[in-house]
């Protein structure tokens, strides 16, 4: 309830009269203005039976109270000023003043326009006054007003400039009321809420004017909205306007008092100063005085100064003891020679002494810097200004006789070697400190310092750079608005980390700053920022933009994913393309051996005697056989040929992703001449092509038996080498190639054949430290001599490039891929060498190449490797190699044509037969296979995948119960790799998994027989626990020899 209701109900209740009196402060409307008033209010019941009514006593007590309230306001005022003695704190008072009378002075603003100067630094009075004016507060309003700028030029067109400029012509304040549009519409309504929280109307402008009507400020004070401004608000107004002048007099009157007063006090001092000055002239006059200079003595001696008397012609009179510790002199100085002293001062100072000395005899007074040696057990091993020497500042004054006449010199020395070592020290570290804020600003990374609460206390101007932040104060700083919003938690978890390792901290952020790359996409700000924790819980550390890197990374792990994708595509398409090319070669090769078999066969059977009557018949027969022979020739030919551009294809891939490796063994080189023939024998003899190999007396010479180096490599230059050789030599008049291998301590390059320069530098295929205990570096070379076609000039620059030929017509009229000569010569640069060339055209040419080699000792057992021929020059093989892709050395370079002729025997070699298991997809090559081996006396089972193998291998002796009875024989496994339903390796990881859980007896042989030559390839068929492997194309009797070799 009201205070009214809650009065006439006690009143009811207590059937008395409600006293004491009270006052009740209320609003209310009078001539169409709402205003305040108060009012005394007493309440009397009529009593009868019953309470019949209530009798109000009212009076208004408005003026008395307006008026207490005033009073009191001027009051404070004068009472929070009266202590000021500054005018800053005389307006911070009339603040403090001011705020608690709210209905008063429902808002407030002050300007000063007029500065002191400072007592200490000037006995000027005041300043003239100011036409620019500075804020000093505001009450009502919230800080950083738009309309109350902080400074304030009273020229300026602004509402409040122009009402300050005219309350100086208008008396003691001046009205604005808000519908006069003079002073901006936010000040009459843009408050906080004080009083009764209306918006203001009128506003005073009320200039604060000193003794001699200076003006000094402005005050800008709102009117009460609940009062009219009559005659006592203008009276108390005009009141309060003198209060404030007396009393800004009064503090500018204090003010001046003081800076009186502390003139006289400087003025005092110089006085003193002057006085002192004039006392110790008078002392050195009377310096003969005894009395005075034995006062002077003992002062010098408590106060270590080292005083001395030397006369005109350098001897010295008279010197206390502090002087001689200072100096070093001796003080047996009665014996002493003329300007003794000389020999105790630094060797730099001495013609500075010289020159002083010269100043004092002229009569004139000196005081200077003397640095004097320190004996030899007084110095000190440093870097100090006092180590070898002491300081003294010498004060000297000439000792004058009658008629002015200089007979000596009178001085002390003073030691100031402290003062030099902190001068010396002030001046490190001012310079220190200037050469550490000069590399904060031209530091190019950006350097901050954090509080402990992660106020930002210090940052140079490259992190506003970085960041984008507006170059504020640094208490406005707020590093968390530059951070991306999604990295603000981040940033908060790697300052504890920071906190909790006391160590070095680095990690990166993103910024809201846009970085656009190289590329024109706009990203977020990548920042490096390392940071560091110090005990004082602070944190120092730096930002570094590394947006340039962290997109370069980006870029650079795009591009390497695509070459590995692109590496990854290519060989596997590399690996389909030979796979699909080797499966039908395979078939081919097999059928072809298959049909010289039945050839050979019905040739026999065309000699007998029952088509001796029918000789027509006979004669076609043989004709037929003859040419059918020449079929199968052809045939091998071909596909010889084509795997040659396979195994070349092959080596190209291995070359492009690095991953040829050059695996050197010991071996007599001799071996390479014997294979080389061996292999192109009857290649040779087929084309009419008269081949000869031999060794240069060189390898004699130089007694060379046993070398390191990879034999596989070295042939498949050879190979390149004599297929061509061959190939441009059939169709001349003269056929002949000539193979010859020499050797030698050093490169030794022909004189006509032009080397191809080497495009990279090579690791040193030698430098293994297995073999390291090989003999010396030796150079084993070969060279290929033909009389074909030979080359122009500009056909030999073609030839060593990748896929390149002579002439675009050697495709068409000799055949080849255009890959030998470059994978040649890649060859013989990695073992250390290099090729060359050297032709005439329709006359021949040499093909050379050298590689890098180490002579060896023999191996401890070589009867099972090899055997010297007895002619000492060609070994024959005494055990023919059977895969010819080698695990070690496989690249499928090698060719695997065996003779047709050589297969007559085979029969005989072989004498035991085998029961075959053949895992094959492919229907063709399965029934190619099965039938040559079946021709050849062996059993064979089919499966089409590795399903029907295991099914195939439970009913065989290897399962420990059978499913036939009896079981099956097996002898060994051929195993294809890619196969539907369940692939090779699968099927083969399983059975070496039966064999270890005892669900199959024994050791079950398994070759892998795939068109899948890279090396990778076999390792990982070896892995899945094939015991050997050999890759298709091959021929029956390697096939034979293979299952021979791993017991089958």
């Amino acid at each position: 309830a009201d205070p009214v209701s809650a009065t006439m109900a006690r009143s009811r209740s207590t059937r008395f009269a409600d006293a004491p009196e009270e006052e009740y402060h209320f609003t209310v409307e009078r001539f169409g203005f709402v205003e305040e008033a108060f009012f005394m209010w007493s309440l009397v019941p009529l009593v009868g039976v019953h309470i019949d009514g209530m009798y109000s006593i009212v009076t208004e007590v408005t003026k008395h109270r307006l008026l207490e309230r005033r009073v009191d306001a001027l009051l404070r005022v004068g009472q929070l000023t009266s202590k000021a003695r500054t005018t800053k704190r005389f307006w911070q008072g009339l603040a403090e003043a001011m705020r608690p009378y709210e209905y008063d002075f429902p808002a407030a603003v002050l300007y000063s326009q007029c500065d002191l100067h400072d007592p200490v630094d000037s006995a000027t009075p005041l300043k003239g006054p100011l036409r620019e004016c500075t804020l000093e507060w505001t009450i009502g309003y919230k800080p950083n007003h738009p309309a109350i700028p902080p400074h304030l030029h009273l020229d300026s067109d602004l509402g409040l400039a122009r009402a300050m400029c005219d309350s100086t012509k208008d008396g003691t304040a001046l009205l604005y009321r808000e519908e006069e549009g003079v002073l901006p519409h936010s000040l009459y309504h843009d408050l906080e809420k004080r009083a009764f929280g209306d918006p203001l109307t009128c506003f005073l402008v009320v200039p604060i004017r000193t003794y001699d009507d200076t003006i000094v400020g402005y005050l800008l004070v709102g009117l009460n909205t609940r009062r009219p401004y009559d005659d006592e608000y203008k009276d108390w107004i005009k009141v309060f306007s003198n209060l404030l002048g007396a009393s800004t007099a009064s503090v500018a009157l204090h003010e001046e008092e003081i800076r009186k007063r502390e003139h006289q006090k400087a003025e005092a001092e110089r006085d003193r100063a002057a006085l002192n000055a004039e006392v110790a002239n008078l002392t050195q006059e009377a310096s003969y005085v005894a009395e005075k200079l034995r006062n002077f003595h003992d002062i010098a001696d408590e106060v270590g100064l080292g005083y001395f008397e030397i006369d005109i012609n350098g001897i010295l009179l008279h010197a206390n003891e502090t002087y001689f510790t200072q100096t070093g002199q001796r003080r047996d100085f009665l014996t002493a020679l003329p300007f003794a002293y000389k020999d105790y001062v630094f060797e730099g100072d001495i013609p500075m002494v010289e020159n002083q000395w010269k100043i004092l005899v002229s009569g004139k007074p000196a005081t200077f810097e003397v640095r004097w040696k320190r004996q030899p057990d007084e110095r000190r091993n440093g870097a100090g200004v006092t180590d070898n020497y002491l300081w003294t500042l010498s004060a000297c004054v000439p000792i004058k006789g009658a008629g002015g006449i200089v007979t000596g010199v009178f001085g002390c020395n003073t030691d100031i070697s402290a003062q030099k070592e902190a001068t010396k020290a002030v001046l490190l570290r001012s310079e220190a400190e200037r050469r550490l804020a000069s590399f904060t600003e031209l530091a190019p990374v950006g350097l901050y310092h954090l509080n402990a609460d992660l106020t930002m206390k210090y940052c140079n101007d490259q992190w506003f750079n970085i960041t984008d932040h507006p170059k504020v104060p640094m208490d406005q700083v707020d590093w968390r608005s530059i951070v991306d919003e999604g990295m603000v938690d981040r940033c908060y978890h790697n300052v504890e980390v920071t906190k909790c390792k006391q160590e070095p901290h680095t990690f990166t952020i993103h910024l809201k700053k846009r970085w656009t790359g190289p590329d024109g996409i706009p990203t977020p700000t990548c920042i490096l920022v390392s940071a560091t924790a110090y005990t004082d819980r602070t944190i120092m550390g730096t930002m570094t933009d590394v947006s340039q890197m962290a997109w370069a990374e980006a870029i650079q792990k795009n591009r390497v994913e695509e070459a590995l994708e692109s590496k990854r595509q290519q060989e596997n398409f590399i690996d389909m393309t030979s796979h699909e090319m080797r499966n039908p070669l395979s078939a081919m090769v097999q059928c072809a051996d298959s049909i010289y078999s039945s050839l050979n066969e019905m040739k026999a059977l065309a000699r007998k005697e029952a088509l001796t009557f029918q000789p027509v018949i006979q004669a076609r027969l043989k004709d037929l056989i003859s040419n059918s022979l020449d079929a199968v020739d052809t045939i091998q030919a071909c596909a010889t040929h084509q795997k040659r551009i396979v195994d070349d294809i092959l080596t190209l891939s291995k070359l492009d992703s690095k991953l040829l490796v050059i695996s050197p063994i010991v071996l007599q080189p001799s071996v390479l001449l014997h294979d080389a023939y061996k292999m192109f024998k009857d290649e040779a003899n087929k084309a009419k092509v008269d081949l000869e190999v031999r060794s240069d007396p060189s390898i004699a010479s130089l007694n060379i038996e046993w070398a390191v180096l990879d034999p596989s490599r070295v042939l498949q230059v050879l190979i390149n080498l004599l297929t061509n050789a061959i190939k441009f030599t059939q169709s001349q008049e003269v056929r002949k190639v000539e193979v010859i291998m020499g050797a030698s301590w050093e490169v030794q390059q022909m004189p006509d054949v032009e080397y191809v320069p080497q495009e990279a530098v090579r690791k040193n295929f030698l430098a293994q430290a297995e073999w390291d205990h090989a003999g010396e570096v030796f150079y084993l070379n070969f060279t290929v001599k033909d009389t074909g076609c030979g080359l122009s000039p500009e056909h030999k620059a073609k030839l060593f490039l990748r896929v390149s030929q002579a002439t675009p017509k050697t495709h068409v009229q000799y055949g080849g891929s255009g890959l030998g000569l470059f994978i040649s010569r890649e060859l013989t640069e990695m073992q250390g060498g290099s090729i060359g060339v050297s032709s005439i055209h329709n006359v021949g040419s040499t093909f050379t190449f050298y590689i890098k080699s180490r002579r060896a000792k023999a191996p401890v057992s070589t009867s099972a490797t090899t055997k010297i021929h007895p002619n000492g020059n060609l070994p024959i093989r005494s055990k023919a190699q059977i895969i010819p892709d080698d695990n070690k050395n496989s690249d499928a370079a090698l060719p695997t044509t065996v003779p047709i002729e050589d297969q007559e025997g085979a029969k005989a070699v072989e004498n035991r037969k085998y029961h075959i298991l053949i895992v094959e997809d492919n229907l063709i090559n399965q029934r190619v296979l099965s039938t040559q081996l079946e021709k050849l006396g062996h059993t064979t089972y089919v499966a089409n995948h590795g399903f029907e193998a295991l099914f195939q291998l439970s009913r065989t002796i290897f399962s420990p119960s059978p499913s036939e009875s009896p079981p099956l024989p097996l002898s060994v496994v051929l195993m294809d790799i890619e196969m539907p339903v369940m692939d090779g390796l699968t099927c083969t990881r399983r059975i070496r998994e039966m064999e270890r859980n005892g669900e199959l007896s024994g050791h079950v042989p398994i070759i892998a027989v795939s068109a899948n030559a890279r090396k990778e390839q076999i390792a990982t068929a070896k892995e899945a626990g094939v015991d050997e492997a050999i890759c298709k194309p091959f021929r029956i009797p390697e096939l034979v020899g293979l299952m021979k070799g791993i017991g089958g």
